[in-house]
């Protein structure tokens, strides 16, 4: 970009560009870790035995333990402990084993070599965390959602922060202004986030969450059943309270998600801290 340009017009030019990417389908994708993309081919192939599954997560030491462990938490726990993967793999079933895959290996995706984005990207993933922990929390509730599928949405909610964050790395105007980056992340990053997990071969469900969990206005209608674009948009705001954050302070029974959850001018809070040992489980997927 040329460096004679006010601050003003080099993020107009900025965002211009991305727009011009979306377009495209330029966008600079995040790369998933290779053994989550193998394991990922091998769950979702029609002929894929539990053997093969095993093998594929068993190259990975760290998330073979961590799936064991999670396999043992309070919500699996069978009469007798997982202490192989085949037994986690089994006691989940594909699916689920999928959602966990994902949602361990993506602690990789959030990292970066340029220390001019490195804490905002350690603080992304500090917030993604979070908001993934309080959707499955919240989705608990609810039996038609599933919690891996509500822990993973909240986990990649804000994925669209990070090409732009990764475009911006070399632009001082830019990463050295977080007024200007908050902008431009404000307007672009769910598009942004649509097109990478499209580009993943994500549910469409997982999706919508990236295009419309900032969208506060969104309302399905109150016959329609609660959603994980409902969660996550709740999870997000519940994650601000106590900041001096803009959604800390949004008047709570304006946003549909949130009365849909069953937020009442009585009891405004969604409760989602009412079962201490399914908060210890779902944090510890993340330790």
């Amino acid at each position: 970009m040329n460096k004679r340009l006010d601050p003003k017009e080099i993020v107009d030019e900025f965002i211009s560009d991305l727009r011009q990417d979306l377009q495209n389908n330029g966008i600079q994708i995040p790369t998933l870790p290779d053994i989550s993309i193998q394991a990922l081919f091998t769950i979702n192939r029609d002929d894929s035995s539990i053997d093969e599954i095993t093998a594929v997560v068993a190259r990975d030491t760290a998330m073979a333990a961590r799936l064991i462990r999670y396999a043992n938490s309070p919500i699996y726990r069978g009469l007798s402990r997982c202490t192989t993967i085949k037994s986690a793999i089994t006691r989940l079933g594909l699916e689920k084993t999928k959602n966990v895959v994902l949602t361990l290996a993506m602690r990789d995706v959030f990292n970066t070599g340029h220390r001019g984005i490195r804490s905002r990207m350690e603080a992304l993933w500090n917030h993604s965390v979070e908001v993934a922990i309080l959707s499955s929390l919240l989705a608990w509730q609810y039996r038609h959602l599933d919690q891996e599928v509500a822990l993973l949405a909240g986990l990649v909610h804000d994925v669209g922060v990070i090409p732009i964050l990764n475009k911006a790395k070399n632009i001082d105007v830019i990463v050295e202004n977080e007024k200007y980056l908050d902008m431009i992340i404000a307007s672009l990053h769910m598009s942004v986030g649509r097109a990478i997990l499209k580009a993943w071969n994500f549910d469409q469900q997982m999706i919508d969450v990236a295009a419309e969990h900032d969208n506060l206005k969104r309302d399905p209608g109150d016959d329609a059943p609660i959603d994980y674009v409902d969660i996550v948009q709740a999870a997000n705001i519940e994650s601000y309270q106590s900041t001096g954050h803009r959604l800390a302070k949004v008047d709570r029974l304006s946003v549909p998600s949130l009365r849909r959850l069953g937020c009442t001018p009585e009891d405004p809070t969604l409760h989602w801290d009412a079962d201490q040992a399914v908060m210890e489980q779902v944090s510890r997927i993340f330790m």
